[in-house]
């Protein structure tokens, strides 16, 4: 009989302790940096419409992460610079013209500041290690550089002043956490953005352009636990 009751005692104990670390959420804050890169229209090269001539260039985010097993909420904030890719600029100038007279560019970069929130899915842990899918709207503010085309012949033929304007963002990502401790681990995440601002040009035929900016990130970062569980 007092096997029984052993046995009965031991199995609430271990469902108690599943049905806790069920419950069990973690609260997660991040901070990451890495590399943006343009997509599509964003990062061609030729005089087409919409063409951006962005580059590559540097990010940097931080993040808010409350989950459980399966499913969270996230938010972040990120900034990104893209480059002007210059030079590809200036040689679709120099083919336009035929080679008459020398042309010069200058420009600054592409800039943009992110604010997301939604929802994560994700795969319980498996050796301090965890998979998930991140899906955020949320809204970007997008800066378009200042442009400058001279021709040694004409003097300026292309000029658009710095502007700025935003527009809602979508974004989707898978990010790895891997623990190095109950409350410091590293991660790792790879993630695509669509959004399409429209930029001031009083020198264009409507006054304004719009400019869809799709890129991708890879960012590594480390992530700090803030609600450890005494269990």
């Amino acid at each position: 009989m007092r096997k029984v009751f052993a046995i009965l005692a031991l199995l609430v104990l271990m469902a108690a302790t599943c049905q806790a670390q069920q419950k069990i959420r973690k609260s997660v804050f991040g901070a990451n940096a890495g590399v943006s890169i343009p997509l599509g229209e964003f990062a061609l090269k030729t005089f087409t419409y919409d063409a951006g001539f962005a580059a590559p260039g540097p990010n940097l985010g931080a993040e808010y992460l409350y989950y459980g097993k399966i499913f969270g909420f996230s938010s972040s904030i990120g900034y990104a610079s893209f480059f002007f890719n210059g030079k590809a600029y200036q040689s679709e100038y120099d083919r336009t013209l035929g080679g008459y007279g020398i042309n010069d560019v200058s420009a600054g970069n592409y800039q943009m500041i992110k604010f997301l929130a939604g929802f994560t899915l994700k795969i319980p842990e498996i050796k301090h290690t965890e998979v998930m899918l991140l899906f955020h709207l949320g809204y970007a503010a997008c800066i378009h550089p200042d442009l400058r085309v001279t021709n040694s012949e004409y003097g300026v033929i292309n000029s658009i002043a710095k502007t700025n304007n935003g527009n809602l963002v979508a974004d989707a990502g898978l990010k790895i956490n891997y623990w190095l401790t109950k409350r410091y681990g590293v991660s790792i995440k790879g993630s695509v953005s669509t959004t399409e601002p429209s930029f001031s040009d009083p020198a264009g035929p409507n006054g304004y352009f719009d400019m869809l900016m799709n890129h991708a990130s890879v960012n590594v970062g480390f992530i700090m636990n803030l609600k450890i569980s005494s269990l």
